[in-house]
């Protein structure tokens, strides 16, 4: 399909080794949401056009049945990240399977987190601008007390990305923000949480570097291509400006299994307030 409307990427194709299952499957909420479809209501409230959701194989009908219960069937399209390995080779080549499905401005998200209502809003409002953006968030809100994480801890120049470094094993010790390499970092430091505003446009770019990744590291079984490290490359290359747009402090995650109770709890305390218990079917 080819548009010049705005679109949802849900990036559902990771195995969840640390959350010991399919996380991006784990029921919420009073109808057993998937986490993802609360920013799939998001998106149908601030306009977007249509999901896309890229998962890994098998898991296809499981996605496809449970959008088919509120979603019209225009409305949304699963993409399976095909591979020759059991290891995904990362979220760029996750995303490069969107290439000929749409021509228009994409807000990319990982199926695992919750971002907030206006993370759509504003993308949606970004979009008509034709701009490209990052939406990121304040690091200190984003770590588990249940185990070190990966950020992309963000540099910022006149209001764009700069630059992007993935970081390693991030946690809260002795009151400090502190990493694998132990340099310690502000709460307040500003990360991306893999929300991306991109372009049409992008899609053959990542799509070619994506090719030239896999031809090189073809009997690799282990190493990923991602998706912050393939836009870092870019903005240094001058291929792509990225504006940086900062949301609110309510993002929350399921990296680990024991982060799903409060996940559970905050998604509950949202139902009824912001959520309908029942979603409205999207036509």
């Amino acid at each position: 399909m080819q548009t010049t409307e705005t679109a949802l990427v849900i990036l559902a194709g990771g195995l969840g080794s640390r959350f010991g299952g399919a996380k991006q499957i784990q029921p919420f909420g009073a109808e057993g949401h998937f986490l993802f479809e609360y920013a799939c209501y998001d998106a149908m409230q601030a306009g977007f056009k249509k999901v896309f959701v890229i998962v890994k194989s098998g898991m296809e009908p499981v996605v496809q049945a449970q959008l088919a219960r509120w979603m019209s069937a225009d409305r949304f399209e699963i993409l399976t990240q095909e591979q020759t390995r059991s290891k995904p080779w990362g979220t760029a080549h996750a995303l490069h399977f969107l290439y000929g499905k749409w021509s228009g401005s994409f807000l990319v998200l990982n199926a695992d987190d919750y971002y907030g209502p206006q993370i759509c809003q504003r993308a949606f409002q970004m979009a008509q601008d034709g701009v490209a953006a990052a939406l990121v968030y304040e690091l200190g809100p984003t770590l588990s007390p249940n185990g070190p994480v990966a950020r992309g801890l963000c540099q910022i120049h006149d209001g764009y990305l700069s630059s992007i470094e993935e970081v390693l094993k991030i946690q809260y010790k002795d009151g400090q923000i502190i990493d694998e390499q132990n340099r310690i970092w502000a709460p307040d430091h500003l990360i991306s949480m893999n929300a991306w505003l991109l372009p049409g446009s992008f899609l053959s770019l990542l799509r070619a570097t994506v090719k030239t990744f896999l031809e090189d590291n073809s009997d690799h079984e282990t190493i990923e291509i991602y998706l912050p490290k393939v836009l870092n490359e870019m903005v240094a290359g001058h291929q792509l400006r990225i504006k940086v747009a900062v949301m609110p402090a309510n993002w929350f995650g399921i990296t680990y299994a024991a982060d799903l109770d409060v996940a559970q709890q905050k998604i509950a305390a949202l139902e009824g307030q912001h959520y309908p218990l029942q979603f409205p079917t999207w036509i």
